[in-house]
C-alpha cells in the first residue's frame, strides 16, 4: 500500500445512512474512524456490554500537582497565528507492518517526546509494526509505543529524536463553549500539516466509535465540530483560539456506508482533552489504563424510557447495590439517560471506586440506589 494517496473527487452520496457504522478505514494509507453512532439518534437493537471507561476526570496536573484555572479562549480566532503556534507540535504518524501502512496524527505532550494520539491509529504497533513520526518541517523520527487504551481510543507514543520538540498547550475542555472557533490539525489522506477551521457545534455528545454490530470499541462524550475532519486526522489536536488543545480528533459522521465514498460532511467528534489527558497520564505511568464498570449488560428499553439491565454479574457493583436483571435505569446522579450510549458515557464521567446514584424502575416503581464503580483494565 502506498504511503501517500492523491485526493479523489467524490461524486454522489450513494445510499444515505443517517447513522453509519463506525469502522476503521484505510484510504490510500490514511487511517481514521468514519461514521459514528449518536446516543440521541440511534438505539441498539440488543444488549451491549456496560464495561464503560471513565471520562471527565481531573484536569492535567502541573508539576506541583495542582493546576491554576485557565482563562477563557479569546473570542476571535486568529487562524494564522494559532496555526503557526500549533503546527510545530503536531506530527503525522506512520504505522508500517505486515498488513500495510496506515497514517494518522498526534501532538507533542512534553519535551521527553511523549505524543498523544488515538488508539486506532497505532493499534497495529502492538503486533510489532514500526512507528514513525513526521514533523511539520518534514523531519522524521522513530517512535515506540508507551501504552494504549482501546476502550478510550487514546494512545501515547514516545519519539526518539534530537529534533526540537514543541509541546502544545493544553486547554480545559470543561470550559469549551458551543459556537467558539477552533482549528483541527492533522494529516487527512496522508497530507501532513493540514489545518481546517470551524466551530464547536455541540459538547457532551454521546458517541459510539468503532461500531461493530451491537458493540463499540469506545464510547466518548464527544466535542462535536464542523471543522473538516477526514481519515488521517485521527489523533490530531482540536485547537481553541488560545492555541490550546481542547480535544483529540477521533471520528466523523458519514452519510455513506461505502468506505470508498465516506468522507467529511461537517460533523466530526473529538475526545475532550480533560478525558484524554487523564488516560494519557495513566498510560505514561503504567502503560495501561483502567475504566469503571457496574457489572451489567444493557439495552435500550423498548419504549425508550431508560436503559434496561439485561444481565447482572454476580458479586459485581450492580449486584452489590441490589440491582436486578430487568431494572430500567432512568438517571445517573442528576443526568437523565434514555439510551445505552448515554448511560455508558455518563459512567465514563467517573473513575473506578467512585460512588454514583442510579435511579431506576422496577415493577412500575421508581427507586434509587448507590453504586460503587468497579474497575477493569483496557
Amino acid at each position: 500500500m502506498p504511503g501517500r494517496s492523491q485526493p479523489t473527487r467524490r461524486t454522489g452520496l450513494g445510499v444515505v445512512v443517517l447513522v453509519a457504522a463506525l469502522t476503521a478505514l484505510l484510504v490510500g494509507a490514511a487511517a481514521g474512524y468514519v461514521g459514528s453512532r449518536l446516543g440521541s439518534l440511534s438505539r441498539p437493537s440488543s444488549a451491549s456490554s456496560l464495561q464503560a471507561p471513565a471520562a471527565t476526570p481531573a484536569l492535567p496536573a502541573s508539576s506541583t500537582g495542582a493546576r491554576a484555572p485557565l482563562p477563557p479562549a479569546p473570542r476571535t480566532l486568529n487562524a494564522v497565528a494559532v496555526a503557526k503556534a500549533a503546527l510545530p507540535g503536531t506530527v503525522m504518524i506512520r504505522v508500517s507492518g505486515s498488513g500495510g501502512t496506515s497514517v494518522g496524527s498526534g501532538f507533542v505532550l512534553d519535551t521527553k517526546g511523549m505524543v498523544v494520539t488515538n488508539n486506532h491509529v497505532v493499534a497495529a504497533a502492538g503486533d510489532g509494526a514500526a512507528l514513525r513520526a513526521v514533523f511539520s518541517d518534514g523531519a522524521s523520527a522513530s517512535a515506540s509505543l508507551v501504552g494504549r487504551s482501546p476502550t478510550y481510543d487514546i494512545a501515547v507514543i514516545r519519539l526518539h529524536t534530537s529534533h526540537a520538540l514543541v509541546p502544545l498547550a493544553v486547554g480545559d475542555s470543561d470550559k469549551t463553549r458551543v459556537g467558539e472557533s477552533v482549528l483541527a490539525i492533522g494529516s487527512p489522506l496522508a497530507l501532513p500539516g493540514t489545518v481546517t477551521e470551524g466551530i464547536v457545534s455541540a459538547t457532551k455528545r454521546p458517541v459510539a466509535v468503532g461500531q461493530k454490530g451491537n458493540t463499540a470499541d469506545a464510547y466518548i462524550s464527544g466535542t462535536q465540530t464542523d471543522a473538516p475532519i477526514n481519515p488521517g486526522n485521527s489523533g490530531g489536536p482540536l485547537i481553541d483560539a488560545g492555541a490550546r488543545v481542547i480535544g483529540v480528533n477521533s471520528a466523523i459522521l458519514t452519510l455513506n456506508s461505502d468506505q470508498q465514498q465516506a468522507g467529511n460532511i461537517g460533523i466530526g467528534f473529538a475526545i475532550p482533552i480533560n478525558q484524554a489527558m487523564e488516560v494519557a497520564r495513566l498510560l505514561i505511568a503504567n502503560g495501561r489504563a483502567t475504566y469503571p464498570v457496574i457489572g451489567a449488560d444493557v439495552a435500550d428499553a423498548p419504549d425508550q424510557s431508560g436503559v434496561k439491565l439485561t444481565n447482572i454479574t454476580s458479586g459485581g457493583p450492580a449486584d452489590q447495590a441490589g440491582l436486578r436483571t430487568g431494572d430500567v435505569v432512568t438517571r445517573l446522579d442528576r443526568q437523565p439517560v434514555s439510551a445505552s450510549e448515554e448511560l455508558i458515557v455518563a459512567i465514563r464521567s467517573h473513575r473506578p471506586g467512585e460512588r454514583v446514584t442510579l435511579a431506576y424502575r422496577r415493577d412500575g416503581r421508581s427507586q434509587e440506589t448507590a453504586v460503587i464503580l468497579g474497575s477493569r483494565e483496557g
